[in-house]
């Protein structure tokens, strides 16, 4: 069982990986950033889709299990990256 300063720091991690994200969202979607709001909302929409395509057959496994047996899906595709982790970042290093 993990200690409370080490459920803390796993925490931690997890809103620093969200706010990374997050702030290479607003980068895209700064006025400066490109020629127009449009493309703005288009490259915003590419990172979104880039960072949501690593997960997406996890995700669909998850929708699957919910379907099939009514497994909680958050926790499903929480399971599935945390199985699928090795496989999913060597996908990234390519």
């Amino acid at each position: 069982m993990l200690t409370l300063n080490q459920r803390h720091a796993a925490e931690f991690d997890g809103q620093a990986a969200a706010h990374r994200l997050l702030l290479l969202l607003n980068e895209h979607l700064h006025p400066a950033a490109y020629d127009s709001a449009t493309d703005r909302t288009e490259a915003a929409c590419t990172l979104l889709g880039a960072f949501a395509a690593v997960f997406g057959e996890c995700l669909a496994d998850a929708t699957d299990a919910q379907r099939r047996y009514g497994a909680a899906q958050s926790t499903v595709l929480v399971t599935r990256i945390i199985q699928n982790a090795p496989q999913l970042l060597a996908s990234l290093n390519r």
